[in-house]
């Protein structure tokens, strides 16, 4: 993280961690545990050993673990070679390294899910920690 206070906007689920749950997080979320529910995020980076189940909703999604259920990337999303992602997919620009997996439906386009979960505006830090 560049700037020390994207630390104060940013989440890590470390490996062997399990939470479950709806997040939503206003910068970067990086998963190594697992997620069972919701993650809304500016970017989410899905480690080797992460796995999200539930609905995920970013600007910038790089997954090289797993992802299951629906995922919405409204900028990027980045299949790595050890990524595997099933359920329903949208995204507006797509990156599969070989080995990569997608299973289930591609949707190009600005056109998101109505009951998509967005991401919310960062508001300036109205408290210091």
């Amino acid at each position: 993280m560049s700037n020390p206070s994207d630390s104060l906007e940013s989440v890590v689920i470390g490996d062997g961690v399990v939470v479950k749950g709806t997040f939503v997080v206003p910068s970067k979320a990086i998963v190594n545990g697992v997620i069972e529910g919701d993650l809304t995020a500016e970017e989410v980076l899905i480690g080797p050993t992460g796995k999200i189940s539930g609905r995920i909703s970013a600007k910038v999604i790089d997954v090289r673990g797993e992802l299951h259920n629906t995922i919405i990337s409204e900028k990027s999303l980045i299949v790595r070679s050890t990524g595997r992602i099933a359920g329903k997919v949208h995204y507006s620009e797509i990156e599969i390294e070989k080995g990569g997996e997608i299973e289930g439906s591609l949707n190009q386009g600005a056109e998101y899910p109505s009951t998509a979960p967005r991401i919310p505006p960062v508001f300036p830090d109205t408290h210091k920690y």
